[in-house]
């Protein structure tokens, strides 16, 4: 599937789908790393395929990430590290529509962050985040959390917190939500859209700086720095959440995170 921003046309009943959720060693995109990742792919009504791995990665994992997800930093010790399963990982999610719960604002960013330095070029897949629509799936829903919008679409809750159990059920989520997109003739992406159910308003900028990404991998911007004022910078642009954009920066030779707003100018190198 080659996918472009305006090709939202696509049967949603077609579609190869991976819910994908990854538990990290820390909540900083420039300092932590993927500790755990796993991936559950579907196509036409059935699980294709499923992958699970806790991931070395090189660094502890912080006291706050541990009382979330119980990883320790011994049972990383012997896991591969994440160059070692790239592969794996790129191949089950390079032609799918990607669904995770806060995928726009957690993992895309530590994801792309760990194909890069694997060698792999970032994924600029279709995402739906299904914390973003939630509110809109179920009005009134007081908590949006994974839990809290399973148990309100009747769906059962075992354990969470771990990466393949948490991925098991944004897929269940997901294929309840289709459930009832077939019974309101929402058959399309385009639909989704138009009602309000993708992913919330993106700024034009952020559009652009990333269909630049996905077609140049390098965009070159101007940015207004609150440190060190107007800068020309190289940038390889890996998500964006929010008003902000993740980005392994060429002029500081390592990964930054820009507002958008301070973005004055953007191009092809």
């Amino acid at each position: 599937m080659v996918f472009h921003p305006d090709d939202l046309d696509f049967d949603l009943f077609e579609a190869k789908y991976a819910a994908l959720d990854i538990e990290t060693t820390g909540v900083s995109f420039r300092n932590d790393r993927i500790c755990e990742i796993a991936i559950v792919t579907w196509r036409d009504g059935e699980k294709t395929e499923e992958f699970s791995s806790l991931v070395n990665p090189g660094l502890s994992i912080s006291e706050m990430s541990y009382s979330v997800h119980g990883i320790t930093n011994s049972m990383v010790t012997h896991s591969p590290t994440f160059r070692e399963i790239a592969d794996k990982v790129y191949d089950m999610l390079k032609d799918s529509v990607i669904i995770g719960h806060n995928v726009l604002s957690v993992d895309l960013s530590f994801l792309n962050k760990e194909l890069r330095e694997a060698g792999k070029k970032p994924l600029y897949n279709f995402f739906i985040d299904t914390y973003l629509m939630s509110k809109k799936i179920v009005p009134g829903l007081k908590r949006r959390s994974l839990k809290c919008l399973a148990q309100a679409l009747d769906i059962k809750v075992d354990t969470l917190h771990r990466a393949l159990p948490d991925a098991q059920l944004v897929m269940k989520i997901w294929r309840k939500i289709l459930d009832r997109f077939r019974h309101e003739d929402i058959t399309r992406l385009k639909d989704m859209r138009e009602m309000g159910l993708l992913n919330g308003k993106v700024k034009k900028k952020a559009k652009d700086i990333m269909e630049l990404a996905r077609i140049h991998g390098i965009v070159r911007i101007v940015y207004l720095s609150p440190f060190s004022g107007r800068t020309m910078r190289d940038i390889e642009p890996l998500s964006v959440r929010g008003n902000k954009l993740d980005a392994y920066c060429h002029l500081r030779e390592d990964f930054r995170t820009f507002e958008l707003n301070r973005i004055i100018d953007y191009r092809v190198p």
